[in-house]
């Protein structure tokens, strides 16, 4: 049985992958999701302009994937809020490796047996 953090496992190796398609799957079926990413102009509403950053983003020369160091998640039934810090990796496509602190926050919900995110906010702590 998928636990509320696969959500964020998923997601990540999702971003790593630059995989628009599972990228999406993350997300609960339907158009009443939401994302923000922690640069300017990175938000989304809706599942067309959520596809839309996404694939913005990954057309960029560089994927970003993180792992979780810490986490609270509040569940409550088929719902849960997730907070996770992460070490961030960004992996540039001519090798280089930088990283950076990243945290996630969000609302997951139970959907077909896996924890997806309805809404989710990333962002790289100053």
């Amino acid at each position: 049985m998928s636990e509320p953090l696969d959500a964020v496992i998923d997601l990540s190796d999702a971003f790593a992958a630059r995989d628009l398609g599972a990228a999406l799957a993350c997300f609960v079926p339907g158009d009443d999701i939401g994302y923000a990413g922690s640069e300017q102009g990175e938000t989304a509403t809706g599942r067309d302009a959520l596809t839309a950053l996404l694939g913005r983003i990954f057309l960029r020369d560089e994927a970003y994937a993180w792992k979780i160091t810490t986490a609270t998640v509040h569940r409550y039934g088929a719902h849960a809020y997730v907070f996770a810090e992460a070490d961030g990796v960004l992996t540039a496509d001519a090798g280089e490796q930088e990283e950076f602190p990243y945290r996630l926050a969000g609302m997951v919900e139970l959907a077909d047996g896996r924890w997806r995110w309805r809404h989710c906010q990333g962002a790289e702590p100053a």
